[in-house]
């Protein structure tokens, strides 16, 4: 865990960031992402994606709009990529985002 400047908790694994929301959001009109894939990289094929036995845990990814939500259940979610070690995420809800990088031109979102 890591913390801001406003010393928000996160989490991070690569190029993705997990933020502890104080309080949830309005999901309702949310999209469930029901496969659990966070991102997927550019060059490697690989994938930040929520485990399988997290999703039967009751954990929930969803979109809202351009925003990446996740409801991890009072037993935690386990975060998976091929190339970075498992991250867990306590009891919670985070807002799901990815790092972004400016190369002179324009922002770009960072995949690995």
């Amino acid at each position: 865990m890591n913390t801001t400047e406003t010393t928000r908790p996160f989490w991070r694994q690569g190029d993705i960031y997990f933020v502890k929301l104080d309080q949830e959001p309005f999901l309702k009109d949310a999209r469930p992402l029901k496969a659990g894939i966070i991102a997927r990289g550019e060059q490697t094929g690989h994938m930040h994606r929520v485990s399988g036995p997290s999703l039967a845990d009751g954990a929930l990814l969803s979109m809202l709009g351009d925003s990446m939500f996740l409801r991890s259940p009072e037993s935690g979610a386990t975060i998976v990529h091929d190339e970075h070690g498992p991250l867990e995420l306590p009891a919670g809800v985070y807002a799901v985002v990815n790092q972004r990088e400016f190369d002179g031109l324009a922002w770009r979102t960072v995949i690995d």
